[in-house]
C-alpha cells in the first residue's frame, strides 16, 4: 500500500513539473510577427472594377457610398463619395485614392477632431497639407507636416482598399498607416493592427452574398472593429464598429448597383 502511495505521489510531482515546463515554454515563445504594409507595397493587388453605388445601414438609418475609378493626368485614381443622412441634413465626404499605391491623396469632409470644422486636404508619400475651416466662422487654419510611412491608407473602410490586401491566410497579422489627429491641431501617421480571423459565407437580408475574409482591427484607442471583405464590388459587405464599446454598431449592405 505504501509503495502505491509513493508511486502516485511521484506521478503527481512529475505531472506538475511537466506543466511548469510547458508553461515556461509558452511564456517565452515569441509573439507572432506583425507584418507592415505601406501604400505602394508590391503585394497589394486590387481587382479591376466598374463604378458602383452601395447603400449601407448607419446609426441614423442609412448612407450612400459611391465608388468610381477614373483617369487623371498623373495616373489612375479612385473616387469615394459618402452621402451620410443625418437628422440635421446630409454630410458629404469625398476622398480620392491613388489606384496603384492605394495611398489616400485628397480628403474633403466635415471633421470634428478639433471642433466643428470642414477640411480640404492633400496627402502624398511625404506628408500632408490640410486647410481647416471652422464652421463657426473663426479664422481658417492651414496645417502641414511630414510622415515616414509613404503616405496613409483611407481610414473609413468603405472603399476597395481592404480588398487589395487579400488573399491572406487566416491568422495573418499586419499593420497599416492611417492619419490621426493630434491634440496640438496637427496630424500623425499611426500604425493600426489588423488580423485575418476567418472566412465566412455572408448572406445578407438584402440578398447580397459574399465569400468574405473577416478582418479584425485594433485601433490606437484599443477599440475593436471587424470587416467582412470580398474581392468583388462592393468589397466591404459588413462592418462591426467598436465591438462591445460605447459606439458599437453593425453597418451592412442594404442595396448595391453598378453606376
Amino acid at each position: 500500500m505504501l509503495k502505491t502511495h509513493k508511486t502516485t505521489i511521484a506521478w503527481i510531482v512529475g505531472a506538475l513539473a511537466s506543466v511548469a515546463v510547458s508553461s515556461t515554454t509558452l511564456a517565452t515563445d515569441p509573439a507572432p510577427e506583425i507584418d507592415t504594409i505601406l501604400p505602394g507595397d508590391a503585394r497589394l493587388s486590387l481587382p479591376d472594377f466598374d463604378a458602383y453605388e452601395v447603400e449601407y445601414t448607419s446609426a441614423f438609418g442609412r448612407f450612400i457610398n459611391q465608388v468610381r475609378p477614373f483617369q487623371s493626368d498623373d495616373g489612375a485614381k479612385i473616387s469615394v463619395i459618402n452621402l451620410i443622412h443625418m437628422p440635421q441634413g446630409v454630410i458629404v465626404d469625398h476622398r480620392t485614392i491613388d489606384r496603384a499605391s492605394l495611398r489616400m491623396e485628397t480628403f474633403i469632409s466635415p471633421y470634428f477632431a478639433w471642433g466643428q470644422e470642414h477640411v480640404t486636404g492633400r496627402m502624398d508619400a511625404n506628408g500632408y497639407d490640410w486647410v481647416r475651416t471652422p464652421l463657426d466662422g473663426s479664422e481658417i487654419i492651414r496645417i502641414r507636416g511630414e510622415w515616414d510611412t509613404q503616405g496613409v491608407f483611407d481610414g473609413l473602410g468603405f472603399s476597395p482598399t481592404f480588398a487589395a490586401f487579400m488573399p491572406m491566410e487566416v491568422g495573418t497579422r499586419f499593420q497599416i498607416p492611417r492619419d490621426q489627429a493630434r491634440a496640438d491641431g496637427t496630424l500623425n501617421a499611426v500604425m493600426i493592427e489588423m488580423e485575418i480571423i476567418g472566412r465566412e459565407v455572408l448572406q445578407l437580408e438584402s440578398g447580397v452574398r459574399c465569400e468574405c475574409w473577416v478582418i479584425e482591427e485594433t485601433d490606437t484607442q484599443g477599440a475593436t472593429h471587424r470587416y467582412w471583405i470580398g474581392r468583388e464590388a462592393p468589397f466591404l459587405f459588413r462592418r462591426h464598429r467598436d465591438i462591445g464599446g460605447p459606439r458599437d454598431f453593425v453597418s451592412e449592405v442594404l442595396s448595391y448597383r453598378p453606376l
